[in-house]
């Protein structure tokens, strides 16, 4: 398969990442996959416009600074949070590979692939977003997407809550 990528300045891309097998390992080393977040944002310089995650796959939407660098973003992301991991996950991870892939140095914790979508306009944003805010309920994890912490709609939707006083609190009262 002759499979081209289209790198496009100023645009934003919609990806998705899975795990080899669709071992659900994502929600439950959440922090490692922050970790890998973070050090991918030392090294490339791009923006979460969302992102979902569930426990055997993740959907974002980059808007990279540099086009080409969205297959590294991905690269650095799967390879971090394969690092951070415990040593025993990756060693269980190991063991359900086939000859070939243990040869070629497979991790056994990512798919090889990733799907990728061009958003070249502001219809095709909103259903990806809509897309990414039913996929854990789709997935049964969740009766609304408000409710699923793992995605930047949970966070934004906090920070809107006003915070509530405590009574009991008396260094807030004026």
């Amino acid at each position: 398969m002759n499979y081209r990528r289209v790198f496009e300045d100023g645009y934003s891309y919609f990806l998705t990442m899975v795990t080899y097998r669709r071992k659900a390992l994502l929600v439950e080393y959440i922090d490692e996959l922050r970790e890998a977040f973070r050090h991918s944002k030392l090294k490339y310089h791009y923006h979460i416009e969302a992102i979902v995650i569930l426990p055997d796959h993740l959907h974002m939407i980059i808007t990279p600074q540099n086009v080409k660098e969205y297959p590294l973003i991905v690269k650095q992301i799967k390879r971090s949070f394969v690092y951070n991991l415990p040593q025993h996950i990756k060693d269980q991870a190991k063991m359900d590979l086939s000859p070939s892939q243990y040869k070629r140095k497979h991790a056994g914790i990512w798919q090889s692939r990733y799907y990728e979508h061009t958003i070249r306009n502001e219809k095709d944003m909103n259903e990806k977003i809509v897309y990414m805010q039913n996929n854990p309920i789709k997935h049964g994890l969740c009766k609304t997407y408000t409710e699923w912490e793992y995605s930047s709609f949970y966070s934004r939707i906090q920070r809107m809550r006003p915070t509530r006083i405590n009574e009991n609190d008396k260094s807030r009262r004026s």
